[in-house]
């Protein structure tokens, strides 16, 4: 049976740095924790002063090595593939060296360079243990063979001196790879002269093209072990489902060979789960139930183009997993931690975290409509920001409508969360109802007032708060509740009547506040949001330093009307 593993085993911070003398005293499962748990230079250290160094080395999660790899740098590396299996240096190559369905020249060869001083018994185990597939196209992207032991003559001293060993015309793309890839062949061909033949007669009668092929797809399924995927079908993660009817199947029975994979516990690790996931987390996972999350994982950085040579990126992607699969419990548990540790634990993880990318996609949903509306072309730069950052991948959510909330968008990871975005939402679908309601006058096609002569110059200036000051000053100065430009001599006497100790005046904002309410329930959080912007933008100043091309939350005609 699988041992069940706690999570702050996985989540904790990085350990202590300790001594060789004391990493080796510890039992090997042990030192073998300590180094999964560490990370970059320090578990590369570790790996180099434990004794057993070869043998935890390939108990290491390939893409634990990867990261490792490309964090420590190619000047400490070889001493690293030293200690690793011909399996994984090849998911090293399947992960770094393709470019879509291509091998990639300039990353093969720095991976033969590398391999090539790890020095001549590791050679010779890497490249004949290795595919001989792979190893061929790998030769093929950095040399030619011009000819083989059927054109051996004899008696032409000189033309077979140019051949390897008198067997061989090699053409070498270039003199890097002359030096690395000859360097390579000579160490194959001095330990395994068969073996160094029949790579060179694959290189010789393979085509190209179909070569390159075959491995391509060959690789592909490696890699669909670990759960990557062809970013095409990688985006079924995607996937949309009704929150609230769908049940997600239960007595899961998850296919992949899990035995044979590494922990992937130290890559999981590389982000923080929260809410009820965390609480779900801290009960264990087994090793079947982590290579699950780490399939699922894989399968979104695959979808998403995630760079997995970058740590932070990794960590990002696995942040937006958390967030999908939290949001995703807490609704089909209903809160309840415990219904949510069975639902973990017994269905697809896939499937819960479609639950929570749908609850997501529908307020986004809701918001796109809203922004194609007219009043949703007239949304003030908070309400706009909110919706555009909810329409972004990954959707965030910005909840800085008013002057002091907070400013930066966050990840949606729970209900709690959702319901604010609902709210929001719900504020907008009003001020909708206030613009088609009470404010859209007929002044044009558009429905908004002619602004020739104005401070605002521009319709795409132009705001829906800027609409309702203007129709509020309007009524406040004696006229009806319009939009209609004010007259730049007005502004004074609204001054007067709007501020009372450098503030707008409580008994205005209350009627105001009641007046919209009586109207539209609800609306009047829209009033306190135009009326903060009197607040900020008019009250604060003197009589003497009113200049109405400068005025934000009223339209204001500069220029006196020519009378027709």
């Amino acid at each position: 049976m699988t041992k069940k593993l706690s999570l702050h085993n996985f989540y904790s911070a990085e350990p202590a740095r300790i001594s060789a003398v004391e990493l080796n005293r510890l039992p090997q499962h042990e030192r073998l924790e300590k180094i999964r748990s560490s990370h970059g230079k320090a578990k590369y250290e570790m790996l180099l002063n434990a004794t057993d160094g070869d043998k935890l080395t390939p108990m290491l999660h390939p893409q634990e090595l990867y990261l490792t790899v490309c964090e420590i740098g190619p000047e400490y590396a070889s001493e690293l593939l030293l200690m690793t299996t011909t399996d994984q240096i090849t998911t090293l190559i399947d992960l770094d060296c393709w470019q879509e369905d291509h091998l990639d020249q300039k990353t093969t060869l720095e991976w033969l360079s590398l391999l090539l001083e790890t020095g001549e018994t590791k050679v010779v185990q890497t490249l004949t243990e290795m595919e001989p597939e792979l190893v061929c196209l790998i030769l093929k992207a950095h040399l030619r063979v011009i000819s083989g032991p059927e054109a051996y003559d004899s008696d032409d001293d000189i033309g077979n001196a140019n051949r390897l060993e008198g067997l061989y015309d090699i053409d070498y793309r270039d003199e890097e790879s002359a030096k690395i890839v000859g360097g390579l062949l000579k160490m194959v061909q001095k330990e395994d002269e068969k073996a160094w033949i029949q790579l060179l007669e694959l290189v010789r009668c393979e085509l190209d093209s179909v070569l390159e092929e075959e491995v391509y797809q060959t690789r592909n399924n490696r890699l669909l072990d670990y759960g990557f995927m062809s970013p095409a079908e990688a985006r079924s993660i995607y996937t949309r489902v009704d929150p609230e009817t769908f049940k997600p199947v239960s007595g899961k029975q998850f296919g992949l060979e899990t035995e044979e994979i590494q922990s992937p516990l130290p890559l999981l690790r590389l982000a923080q789960p929260g809410g009820m996931l965390a609480e779900v987390l801290a009960a264990g996972v087994d090793h079947n139930l982590a290579t699950e999350l780490c399939f699922l994982a894989n399968r979104k950085m695959a979808a998403d183009l995630v760079d997995l040579s970058r740590e932070e990126d990794i960590s990002s992607s696995l942040s937006q997993l958390y967030a999908g699969l939290n949001l995703g419990l807490e609704h089909l548990a209903n809160h309840d931690v415990a219904q949510a540790v069975e639902l973990f634990n017994n269905s697809y993880l896939l499937q819960i975290f479609q639950v929570g990318h749908s609850l997501v996609k529908v307020q986004a949903d809701r918001g796109k409509v809203l922004l194609a509306t007219a009043a949703g072309k007239l949304l003030d730069g908070p309400y706009r920001r909110f919706i555009e950052t909810l329409q972004q991948s990954p959707p965030e959510l910005f909840s800085g409508i008013r002057v002091g909330d907070h400013q930066h968008p966050v990840p949606i990871q729970s209900l709690k969360q959702i319901g604010q975005i609902e709210a929001i939402l719900q504020q907008i679908e009003l001020q909708q109802k206030i613009y088609s309601d009470l404010l859209r006058p007929e002044f044009n096609q558009t429905g908004i007032p002619d602004l020739s002569g104005c401070n605002i110059e521009s319709e795409t200036d132009l705001t829906l708060s800027d609409l309702f000051l203007t129709a509020l000053a309007n009524q406040l100065l004696g006229g009806d509740f319009t939009p209609q430009p004010l007259a730049a001599c007005e502004l004074t006497t609204l001054h007067r009547l709007l501020v009372q100790d450098s503030k707008l005046n409580p008994q205005l904002v209350e009627q105001v506040r009641s007046q919209l309410e009586a109207q539209l329930p609800d609306s009047s959080i829209f009033a306190d949001y135009c009326l903060e912007i009197w607040q900020e933008e008019f009250c604060q100043l003197e009589e003497s330093e009113i200049d109405p091309r400068y005025l934000s939350g009223l339209i204001i005609r500069l220029e006196k009307e020519t009378e027709g």
